[in-house]
């Protein structure tokens, strides 16, 4: 336990160490060209949600794209309003990762390192800062995946076993208990991954392993929260507006969990099929439902000082 909490601890200290890399350094490079290029790639809902959606099956990860969104706002890259869509793309695009087999986040961190560190010393010219913010990138993967092996052994431990084998299909217990498990261990497709191991063991119904993964759409949030508490207003608005994103779509769908049973049975061939095509469906349409409210959440979110 002591050696969990200890692995935690750094990967925390190493996330905020990496964000704080990227943001000092892109600052630095950001001189025209790749700001405008971010810009561009945000400019309008459609172009964001694209982005967003691209980048997060690329990264596999959404939690890293959304702690990225919000150094690119503190960094003054660009504002926070055109953040909003990449935030919605990015949670669909984080629905492939349990479809798929995902990027192995600590081999990819390395290299990322490695080639940031290696263009710092072997280049010169303004180019260099672009390297150390690869570093930055690199060094937030790195703290992730200790994150979530820091984590990981409490889920496997007697009673954490007992108390998710006692949820006994409540909703609401399901939802919670997806919420906390998704902050703890800062992924949402590892939380996934455990309601498909409940499901296939016939701990949980398919409704209640769909409330589950309700939940564990809101607790991926923890991370990019916990990170804006030392970033700018404007960034911490991003981070806010990914919270807020996620309970309207388990407040949307919340009504329909019973009635879920029956049509994940058509979304697939076992437990785990079924679920992961289900959270491919509540991000894809909880997120095509806020995409036309976005400038209703812009003037939301500019009212908070």
């Amino acid at each position: 336990m002591l050696k969990a909490i200890l692995i935690t601890f750094y990967g925390l200290a190493l996330l905020l160490a990496g964000m704080f890399v990227l943001r000092e350094w892109l600052k630095k490079y950001a001189g025209s060209h790749f700001q405008k290029t971010v810009q561009e790639l945000t400019a309008t809902p459609a172009k964001g949600l694209l982005s967003g959606l691209l980048a997060t099956v690329f990264l596999q990860s959404s939690t890293a794209l959304t702690v990225m969104a919000v150094s690119f706002v503190d960094a003054g890259l660009v504002p926070f309003e055109h953040t909003l869509a990449l935030i919605l793309g990015s949670n669909i695009g984080s629905t492939v990762t349990p479809q798929l087999l995902a990027f192995p986040l600590a081999e990819f961190s390395v290299w990322l390192i490695s080639i940031g560190f290696g263009g710092l010393f072997i280049i010169k010219a303004r180019i260099r800062f672009l390297f150390l913010s690869l570093a930055g990138i690199g060094t937030m993967f790195f703290s992730l995946s200790l994150l979530e092996k820091g984590m990981t052994p409490i889920t496997a431990t007697p009673w954490c076993l007992y108390w998710l084998s006692q949820l006994h299909n409540n909703y609401i217990y399901c939802i919670t208990a997806g919420t906390l498990l998704s902050a703890l261990l800062h992924s949402s497709r590892a939380t996934i991954g455990i309601a498909m191991v409940l499901a296939e063991k016939g701990w949980l119904s398919l409704p209640a392993s769909f409330a589950f993964i309700l939940g564990a759409n809101i607790g991926t949030c923890f991370t990019a929260l916990l990170v804006s508490i030392f970033a700018s207003r404007a960034a911490q608005k991003v981070a806010i507006f990914h919270m807020l994103a996620n309970v309207f779509g388990v407040l949307v769908f919340y009504p329909f969990i019973t009635a879920s049973g029956g049509i994940m049975v058509l979304l697939g061939e076992g437990p785990s099929r079924q679920i992961a095509n289900a959270n491919t469906i509540f991000n894809m349409v909880a997120s095509l439902m806020l995409l036309p409210l976005l400038p209703a959440a812009t003037r939301l979110l500019n009212r908070l000082r």
